[in-house]
Formats: structure tokens, sequence, C-alpha cells
């Protein structure tokens, strides 16, 4: 026998079943570790409830615009939903635009800005 057929015949040690075996004990550390986590959430539920929110009522809500607002909302709500372009002139004259009001909105989101 000539040194190739000796080094043929001499088998290297193979750690492959050390290797699979050390993976599967990581893994069921991990699946274990998973469900003891699982139970503790389970046993631990003092999570708190939420309550739902509500809206305030008008009488809660207690601003004096809301009532002209809302009757501002109702006229705008009157245009004609036609394309035609005279009916979109006469909803142009028949919108009511307050200088005064939309002035003070204006300097109300200027100063909201400036903060």
């Amino acid at each position: 026998m000539n040194n190739l057929e000796q080094n043929l015949l001499v088998q290297k040690p193979t750690y492959f079943g050390v290797i699979v075996t050390v993976l599967i004990i990581i893994l069921m550390a991990i699946l274990v570790g998973l469900y003891a986590w699982s139970e503790q959430l389970i046993l631990n539920k003092n999570t708190p409830q939420l309550t739902p929110l509500s809206r305030p009522t008008a009488a809660e809500n207690n601003e004096p615009e809301s009532t002209s607002i809302e009757a501002q909302v109702e006229t705008l709500g009157a245009l004609s939903t036609s394309d035609e372009l005279s009916a979109i002139e006469s909803d142009l004259e028949s919108t009511p635009f307050e200088e005064e009001v939309f002035d003070a909105s204006l300097v109300n989101i200027e100063a909201e800005l400036a903060r």
C-alpha cells in the first residue's frame, strides 16, 4: 500500500452529529423560553381596560359660535351640484364671505404659527 491508499483508508473524524445535537439543544432551549414567556404573559393580565372616548354634547361643548357655524355649514350645504358656469357663479355670489371673519381667522392662524 502506498501513501495515497493509506490516506483513503484513514477516516477523518466528522463533527456532524455533535453540531446537529448542539443545534437541537439550542432550539429546544429557545422553545422552552418562549413557552415560559407566553405563560407568564397569560398569568399577568394586568392590562388596563380602555374606556371609550365620548364626544361632548352641544351643551357640554359650550362654544358660543357653534350655532353660527352650524348655520353656515347648512347654508354651504345648499349649494348647487351642477357644473354649469352660471350655477357656479350663482353659488359664489350667494356664499357669504365676511372679510372680518376671514381676517380674524388669519390673524389667529398667524399667531399660532408664530409660537
